[in-house]
């Protein structure tokens, strides 16, 4: 009828869509436009990957660039903020938010006064000697890409330990046995009170009316014990509450000592300094660097949804950490292990007395945590590995004391 529309079958759509786009049967052999490639989904997430990856490496340029300047604009003022700001974090401040250190009269920094110069000048003996290895295999057409790399590392450690002062060191009033360096802050050596004693509680023996105890109530709080019936006893609070506990229910301050002398110490500081030599913190900084971009490089180019996005973006941060960043972190701790043994036989401290030492600071230590979770290899482990590193060392330490012998 005249004026009426006739609708196209779906074969003539088909039809008009090919001639309109060049892909239809009457120019079949005309070449397709050239923005079809895009349609190719493999080559979209390769290009999204590259991006992802572009971006996540120049964030970390950026940042760093940015550390860099901050720095150069004031040394002084950044490092103070920065060991400000990472003291906090491990609570070390009083309830005004200062920063608590042990005073420079303290048993605790005449301590570390004593052995940290000894074993800065070691450290660099050590790395000098080290170097010397890898310089001897070079000459000799022998050295590996892994040994010019650790060459590069120990170059970047003798700079920093020939800029390592004897005071670089803080003695914070941490009751926790603990010490370590970071790349945040280099050549400063954090070390906890909790080193030389722990304050802590401990079950009671010889109780007696007037002792000061401290009993369970929402926690531990101080009580003074006032009278005792049978296996129970009257105790008073603070805020003059009178109760009743048994002694299952009390305990009593106790302080223990950690390290006893010069050389325990020598041996914590001395595993310190190592991971320094080695360059632990910034090859930390790197893996985790790397384990977040392979992350952002991973999800991008699956390109997933839903669920199944959400519990890979949750699972991604656990699959980094447990395997890849622990276990090089165990790695890195049983070579700093090896290294401390050396300083502390330069410095001129008994190696023999290591694996003991380790024992007995395990003992002073709450974590139980599996070693598969845990940023330090086993107690075990790690004994065995400093007996087997000990004849080397014991070596160095003898010929330390015969070239003493002859001064």
């Amino acid at each position: 009828m005249a004026g009426r529309r006739m609708p196209l079958a779906p074969a003539a759509l088909r039809g008009l869509r090919g001639i309109v786009i060049g892909t239809g049967s009457a120019n079949s052999g005309a070449r397709r436009p050239i923005w079809e490639f895009w349609n190719n989904r493999w080559l979209r997430r390769a290009l999204r990957a590259s991006r992802i990856g572009a971006l996540s490496v120049s964030i970390f340029g950026v940042g760093y660039t940015t550390g860099v300047s901050d720095v150069l604009a004031d040394p002084q003022d950044f490092r103070q903020k920065k060991a400000t700001a990472l003291l906090k974090s491990m609570n070390a401040t009083d309830a005004e938010g200062h920063v608590r250190l042990c005073e420079d009269h303290s048993e605790e920094v005449k301590a570390v006064k004593r052995v940290l110069p000894r074993l800065l000048r070691a450290a660099r003996a050590q790395v000098d000697a080290l170097a010397e290895e890898i310089f001897q295999a070079i000459q000799q057409g022998e050295a590996t890409r892994s040994q010019e790399k650790d060459l590069e590392t120990l170059q970047r450690a003798q700079k920093r330990l020939q800029g390592w002062s004897d005071h670089g060191f803080l003695v914070v009033d941490v009751n926790t046995p603990n010490a370590f360096v970071t790349p945040m802050l280099p050549r400063m050596v954090f070390v906890h009170r909790g080193i030389f004693w722990v304050d802590g509680l401990a079950r009671p023996e010889g109780l007696q009316v007037g002792k000061e105890v401290y009993v369970r109530r929402d926690g531990w709080q101080r009580a003074k014990l006032v009278s005792q019936h049978q296996d129970q006893w009257a105790a008073i609070l603070g805020d003059s509450e009178t109760v009743t506990v048994g002694p299952e229910d009390m305990r009593v301050r106790e302080r223990r000592q950690l390290v006893e002398n010069d050389e325990q110490l020598a041996m914590l500081l001395g595993h310190e300094l190592a991971h320094a030599v080695h360059d632990h913190g910034y090859e930390s900084l790197g893996i985790w660097t790397t384990a977040y971009s392979l992350e952002l490089v991973l999800l991008s180019i699956l390109d997933p949804s839903g669920m199944f996005i959400f519990l890979l973006e949750l699972a991604a941060g656990a699959i980094a950490r447990y395997a890849f960043v622990l276990p090089l972190g165990r790695c890195d701790e049983m070579e700093a292990d090896a290294t401390g043994l050396q300083i502390c036989a330069r410095a001129g401290y008994d190696p023999r007395l290591a694996t003991e030492f380790m024992e007995r600071f395990a003992s002073f230590q709450d974590d139980r945590s599996p070693t598969w979770a845990s940023t330090h290899p086993s107690t075990e482990g790690r004994i065995k590995a400093l007996k087997d590193a000990e004849a080397d060392a014991i070596k160095c330490f003898q010929e330390h004391q015969a070239a003493r012998r002859w001064l």
